[in-house]
């Protein structure tokens, strides 16, 4: 059986980015993917000259001394890590395209609502960390209550991004 992701990206190199998982690669066939995206946020990053590129899937908004053992899962180090990685391959950070999209609150409740808002805290602390980085935020599309999938193209930088409602538009 074929996933939706295979059957759509037949031509193309796909890479799942699981939970606290980056990827980061200069093949110009790759399609990056995270796949049911709900407070979880996809940040992409992209040198267009250079034709690389990488996402991060991010699970939560802080790292902590005891807990940092997987960077790409936490926004205040997941960004640095993500720009690290990319100028590895080539990318400028000064030619760095950044977008993210996810961080819906899909836990409602009344009640209860603003203890739950991981996805609020993610995209704060994403923009925080670009701030420090110095590297300016190109698109967003968070918050919300409708869990998202979003696709990168390395060819392009193309950024879509399918709701669960079935929607597709680009970022």
């Amino acid at each position: 059986m074929n996933t939706v992701m295979e059957i759509a990206e037949k031509e193309k190199t796909s890479f799942l980015v699981a939970m606290g998982e980056i990827v980061v690669t200069a093949l110009p066939d790759a399609v990056l993917a995270c796949v049911g995206l709900g407070s979880c946020i996809a940040v992409c990053g992209y040198d267009g000259v250079a034709k690389v590129g990488g996402m991060v899937h991010v699970v939560m908004p802080q790292s902590h001394a005891l807990t940092n053992n997987n960077p790409a899962k936490f926004a205040d180090t997941a960004v640095p890590l993500l720009v690290s990685e990319i100028t590895k391959l080539g990318g400028v950070r000064e030619r760095l395209t950044v977008k993210m999209a996810g961080g819906a609150q899909i836990i409602i409740a009344v009640g209860i609502k603003d203890i739950f808002n991981t996805g609020e805290k993610n995209a704060a602390e994403i923009t925080a960390a670009l701030e420090r980085e110095k590297i300016p935020l190109a698109a967003a599309d968070v918050g919300g209550t409708h869990g998202r999938t979003v696709r990168m193209y390395l060819d392009t930088g193309r950024i879509t991004i399918k709701s669960v409602n079935g929607d597709i538009r680009e970022l």
